[in-house]
């Protein structure tokens, strides 16, 4: 792969210096690269969009810029990564193969928190995350487009659950019918979110919809956050959603596809609560708040539909390591949606 010649339609550069791999990303693949400038060294991060998930590229370029735009006129304590432009316009670059690269700045001295975390670092992303949503909350969310149409939308995964038991295409149905009976527990909880949002107790926000560890950027020495990254899922939603799924990836005592039993770490979601209302508690909706636990259930069964839809389907979405794999996710989130519901919704 040339990454040079990708990097000269966004820069004039004298001399190429390299190019490695970052993080462990599912999604997208990311490297930094380096280049000198009149004697003087510059480094950035290189990307690949994948348009297999992102199927409309330049929509999420779009939504991207318009929040980065945003957040750099606001009294945002964090820094901003807006995208780069080419020299020719436009920030993505199309190669031969159909592949889409952008540029983002690199932020040196940094990291992302992988694994089970600690209290203060939950702490810490929880508040970089509710800074985010505070930074935002003026922001119109229907100027920005859905970037995966129907992501958080659960009556409409309901329905293709239903679909799929319809049509058993793989005939897995009758091997699942413990894992279909108990997804049909969260029934109730789902139709409570879909009558909250009609309501309008459940607003229309902008969301960041990735709330994971791994998308808060930290100080090495400090262990302070510098940016919330991976823009890519920004869109309309409600904030029940991004503290929902900061409480399902950060509180389980062990990853979503674990075939062990999972439970929850109570100080982990004491200490996401407390970051994230530090800088949300003065002007979240009363309904939003009081709500926080119920979006962590939501997401958790939502995501739950989501592993076992796929399963039944015959593993046509989820990338699988071994056969069962969406099975024990499936089972994994489930076990976790138990968990939450008896102990907080």
């Amino acid at each position: 792969m040339p990454y040079e010649t990708i990097a000269r339609h966004f820069f004039n550069f004298d001399r190429w210096l390299g190019i490695e791999p970052i993080g462990n990303g599912h999604i997208n693949d990311t490297y930094r690269i380096g280049f000198e400038v009149e004697g003087r060294v510059q480094w950035w991060l290189l990307q690949r969009l994948n348009h297999h998930i992102f199927k409309q590229p330049d929509v999420v370029m779009e939504n991207i810029r318009k929040v980065s735009i945003f957040l750099e006129k606001q009294a945002y304590p964090m820094q901003t990564t807006a995208p780069v432009a080419k020299l020719s316009g436009g920030l993505l670059h199309t190669d031969a193969q159909g592949n889409y690269w952008r540029i983002f700045p690199y932020i040196p001295d940094s990291y992302t928190p992988e694994g089970l975390v600690g209290p203060e670092i939950a702490f810490t992303a929880a508040r970089a995350y509710g800074a985010f949503a505070r930074a935002l909350q003026h922001f119109p969310a229907n100027n920005l487009s859905e970037t995966i149409p129907g992501f958080h939308d659960t009556d409409r995964r309901w329905a293709a659950l239903e679909e799929v038991l319809k049509t058993d295409p793989v005939g897995r149905v009758r091997f699942t019918a413990q894992e279909i009976a108990a997804i049909h527990e969260a029934l109730p909880l789902f139709r409570q979110i879909s009558h909250l949002k009609q309501s309008g107790a459940l607003p229309v926000r902008v969301t960041h919809n990735d709330t994971k560890a791994g998308n808060v950027l930290l100080n090495m020495h400090t262990h302070q956050a510098l940016a919330v990254i991976d823009l890519d899922t920004v869109m309309p939603g409600a904030i029940l959603s991004d503290f929902g799924d900061m409480v399902r990836t950060f509180a389980p005592t062990a990853p979503e596809d674990n075939p062990e039993a999972v439970s929850l770490r109570p100080d982990i979601i004491a200490a996401l609560e407390e970051g994230f209302l530090s800088e949300t508690a003065d002007w979240l909706l009363e309904s939003e708040q009081k709500h926080l636990m119920l979006g962590a259930a939501w997401i958790t069964g939502e995501q739950a539909l989501r592993f076992l839809t796929d399963w039944l389907a015959g593993d046509v979405y989820y990338k699988i390591q071994y056969a069962e794999h969406n099975l024990v996710r499936t089972r994994n989130q489930l076990a976790l949606f138990r968990a939450i519901v008896a102990k907080y919704a």
